[in-house]
């Protein structure tokens, strides 16, 4: 693999058997925000979600409209969203079924849901669960904060 010094890193990503070289810094800072940029991951050194895990910048522009549409005017923008999260493949499909879900529950249960629930995701991620019902929580409480940040 052309190994020609101590440490030598490289990134194999599956369609590519030959590898990439790594030749970014050598703190933990750094790889892992080479290792985020190369798997389209949001983590942090420790492992965890980031704030950003499960954004989709299409579907929040879509949101900032949907929290300042009409009572009227939600359902259509609603729709927008729903059509957007469609459009999504891969990891990020998921992502916008709970954007579609949070903006469903937004408009049945009122303009609070969202900032109750991300408080409510809050405290059962204080509790000690599961890694992967954490980054479910998280992602949920990420995509649920950009309803409930301009409320």
């Amino acid at each position: 693999f052309g190994v020609s010094g101590f440490p030598t890193l490289k990134f194999f990503p599956k369609n590519n058997k030959a590898g990439e070289e790594y030749d970014g810094g050598r703190d933990l800072n750094e790889f892992v925000t080479f290792i985020n940029e190369k798997c389209g991951t949001s983590r942090d050194p420790k492992g965890q979600l980031t704030s950003k895990a499960g954004i989709v910048e299409a579907l929040d522009t879509l949101v900032k409209e949907f929290i300042a549409a009409s009572s009227d005017d939600k359902k259509a923008v609603y729709k927008r969203l729903e059509e957007e999260a469609d459009k999504l493949t891969g990891p990020t499909a998921r992502y916008g079924k709970i954007y579609v879900k949070a903006a469903k529950s937004c408009m049945d249960k009122g303009s609070d849901y969202a900032k109750n629930e991300v408080l409510r995701l809050e405290r059962i991620l204080a509790k000690s669960i599961s890694a992967a019902k954490g980054d479910e929580f998280t992602l949920k409480k990420n995509i649920l904060s950009t309803f409930a940040s301009d409320q």
